[in-house]
């Protein structure tokens, strides 16, 4: 049987040679707020951005999609998402998962309100790296996504040890280590 892992589970498993979180902010600051809640830990928006190009032509593709068909951004304090449309963002942390936790991540309320859907796959057993975020604005107008603050809450779930994690995968663990905002491999 799986168990919802407290503040102070997630904050014990911050130390040590390979941290659950790194950085860590042991409490809830800013707003949206990120750092260690009750039963989670809210993520930070990243300043790095994967913007899809229109002009490119091309197809995105879940077993390959070709770099030219983004365009690379940074933004220092904030991004304009227009409306009825899509990036790929980072997290600010990285994340290395035990071979016994699974973490799932949900969008924080603030900005589902506003219309902006966060999609974030499971964070699987044994998986390491900074997540890759796709922010879809559902709404009909612009949202302001706030780079360095809260974007999304990790849950993390402990269990028995997979047979199998992450990196034990048969199709490989195309997306371990990945260092920022990626694309499909």
């Amino acid at each position: 049987m799986a168990t919802l892992l407290n503040d102070r589970e997630i904050a014990a498993l911050t130390r040590g040679n390979l941290p659950l979180i790194a950085p860590f902010v042991p409490r809830q600051e800013g707003k949206p707020s990120y750092g260690l809640g009750s039963f989670g830990y809210d993520m930070r928006l990243g300043s790095r951005f994967l913007v899809p190009d229109e002009a490119s032509g091309m197809t995105l593709d879940p077993t390959g999609t070709p770099a030219a068909a983004f365009r690379e951004i940074t933004a220092a304090e904030e991004l304009e998402l227009p409306p009825r449309t899509f990036v790929l963002g980072e997290s600010v942390e990285r994340f290395a998962l035990p071979p016994d936790i699974l973490g799932l991540a949900f969008g924080k309320s603030s900005y589902a309100r506003c219309g902006l859907v966060v999609n974030v796959t499971p964070l699987e057993p044994g998986w390491r790296g900074k997540l890759t975020i796709a922010l879809i604005n559902a709404s009909p107008l612009p949202i302001r996504l706030h780079v360095g603050q809260g974007i999304a809450q990790v849950v993390f779930l402990r269990g028995e040890r997979p047979r199998r994690a992450y990196g034990d995968k048969q199709a490989g663990g195309a997306y371990q280590d990945q260092g920022g905002v990626t694309l499909p491999r």
